[in-house]
């Protein structure tokens, strides 16, 4: 009896310790403006690129807390931390960066990311995983809960419309100015299904010695 009762348990705090998590976008947008608004400069010896926009105003359509769409306001400032270089067409390049979603004193999310921008001709993608070697990110809000803002946290933003198409200048990305649309996720917390199921397990195990507890007592 005293096995049965320690394997149930076993099962039962296996499936309190197993690992739980389950990646979902916590906020989306896109620019309100039918304009380019991100602008790329080279700096003056065409060594790194500045990728940035001020005040931006965009539409929040997904977020976690719900409430969408939502007006509000994107700043976006990041710089590369490396040359840039082209392969089977596409043009890659580090950047280090910011970016804040605002409405006044709303912060519905900001935070900071690490990785690469790639692309060709009048597209170019920055993505950025803290689940990745090299990688980082980080996200701060005081709309979405902490609860939300688990690891691994990732940054997908797309620029459309790039113009003049993506080319390199001396060792860094040309001079460019583009549209902007993005998304970001996180982990949430919530059991995976192996977990349940393990519980489940564990919890029948109890009622089923209970059973023969009540039975050999009779």
């Amino acid at each position: 009896m005293n096995k049965l009762l320690a394997g149930v348990a076993a099962v039962a705090l296996l499936a309190v310790a197993a690992p739980a998590g389950n990646a979902a976008a916590i906020l989306t947008f896109g620019q309100s403006l039918s304009i380019n608004s991100i602008t790329g400069t080279p700096n003056a010896g065409d060594t790194a690129t500045t990728i940035a926009g001020t005040g931006i105003p965009v539409t929040i359509t997904q977020i976690t807390t719900g409430g969408t769409p939502i007006s509000a306001d994107l700043t976006l400032d990041a710089t590369s931390v490396g040359p840039a270089t082209t392969a089977g067409g596409l043009t890659t390049q580090l950047f280090d960066g910011t970016f804040s979603i605002t409405s006044g004193a709303t912060n519905y999310l900001s935070g900071s990311f690490a990785d690469s921008i790639f692309g060709a001709g009048t597209g170019l993608t920055l993505t950025a995983s803290n689940a990745s070697a090299g990688e980082s990110v980080t996200f701060t809000s005081n709309v979405i809960p902490a609860a939300d803002l688990t690891n691994p946290e990732a940054v997908s933003l797309s620029f459309a419309n790039v113009t003049p198409p993506v080319s390199i200048v001396g060792t860094t990305l040309a001079g460019f100015t583009a549209s902007v649309s993005g998304d970001f996720s996180a982990t949430t917390p919530v059991p995976e299904p192996t977990s349940m199921a393990l519980l489940g397990a564990g919890l029948l195990g109890f009622g089923l010695l209970r059973r023969r507890r009540g039975g050999s007592s009779r």
